[in-house]
């Protein structure tokens, strides 16, 4: 009788953990990926009373649609080699911005330069990346703005990328923090960022790119709700966006990594990256005319299974925390 009423006590605090808002932060931003396929998309990312901060679309200007939401900061990016080493339209046009009144206080360089053109990257060598560097991106820190280390991949071939840059600017290439991408662990996540921490103590990290790719949604949900505790809670961490800002119909790392299903739709991991609560949305694939929605399903709430390569329980947000909790009385009790 002591179990059972102890489990009927605890079934309030359970249900509020599960179907609660996910925390919010000043550190999320938005990774905007153009869909000339499904335009109304494009407003979902800026409807009153959600959680974005900030936003960059790999480009010079910032999207039409927002050009008057002062509360989205728009974070300009040179993604890769311009025409010629002369070229400076980039700074250019960062610079007009800054005298029209444009709030811009970051400015990123060069997406992925140690990758291939095939596979996403700008694939710019790094003495020439050097020379671009100083040319369009080192006069913008004279303006003010902060300037981020090119984003190259998350494996070795990209710390000996920045390595061989920083040696090509001979100390003419600042940058005031690193971005960084990930697909992968939780651990993995977390390894590389103490890696990147020990070569660069003194710089901020913004992981502007992540995502557990092709993963079950479990898995994904999971690393989702761990690595956004873990970055909230990391000083070292500034900003953040997640890589899944699509529809699931459209995703090239995994149908569960998306935000939206294949009707535009948030997804959970949408919702709670918004702010919100928990949809029951799942992502699918499924091929759907323009202009098409659908009425999102009634929430169906399962818990995601702990995931036992982690690090620990520790690192849960709380609403997972006390769902295990929860499952956890729950087997003791039968």
């Amino acid at each position: 009788m002591l179990c059972i009423s102890l489990f009927l006590g605890l079934l309030p605090m359970l249900a509020a953990a599960i179907t609660s808002q996910f925390h919010t932060s000043t550190k999320r931003g938005l990774i905007y990926i153009p869909n000339s396929n499904y335009p109304e998309d494009n407003q979902i990312w800026i409807r009153p009373g959600n959680d974005l901060t900030w936003y960059y679309n790999y480009k010079m200007y910032p999207n039409p649609e927002y050009v008057n939401h002062s509360s989205l900061e728009f974070v300009p990016m040179l993604w890769g080699a311009p025409s010629s080493f002369s070229d400076t339209t980039f700074l250019e046009n960062v610079t007009a911005q800054v005298v029209q009144g444009r709030n811009i206080t970051y400015a990123m360089g060069f997406n992925e330069p140690d990758n291939t053109a095939d596979t996403g990257g700008s694939d710019i060598d790094p003495s020439d990346a050097a020379k671009y560097w100083k040319k369009q991106m080192e006069p913008l820190a004279k303006l003010g703005i902060s300037l981020g280390a090119p984003a190259v991949t998350g494996g070795s071939s990209g710390f000996t990328w920045l390595s061989n840059f920083t040696e090509a600017c001979d100390g003419g290439c600042t940058f005031d923090f690193i971005p960084i991408h990930w697909y992968g662990s939780f651990d993995g996540l977390t390894s590389h960022i103490a890696d990147v921490l020990t070569i660069y103590p003194d710089k901020k990290i913004w992981v502007t790119e992540f995502a557990l790719d092709n993963a079950s949604l479990n898995e994904t949900q999971d690393f989702f709700q761990t690595t956004l505790n873990y970055l909230d809670t990391n000083e070292n961490v500034t900003h953040y966006s997640y890589f899944g800002s699509f529809r699931s119909s459209t995703s090239n790392v995994g149908l569960n990594v998306a935000m939206l299903n294949s009707y535009g739709n948030l997804t959970d991991i949408g919702s709670w990256y918004l702010g919100g609560n928990a949809t029951g949305v799942k992502p699918d694939n499924v091929t759907v005319a323009s202009n098409t929605t659908m009425t999102a399903p009634t929430p169906t709430y399962t818990v995601p299974a702990l995931v036992t390569t982690m690090s620990g329980a520790k690192s849960i947000a709380a609403p997972n925390f006390l769902s295990f909790v929860g499952i956890g009385v729950l087997a003791i009790i039968l």
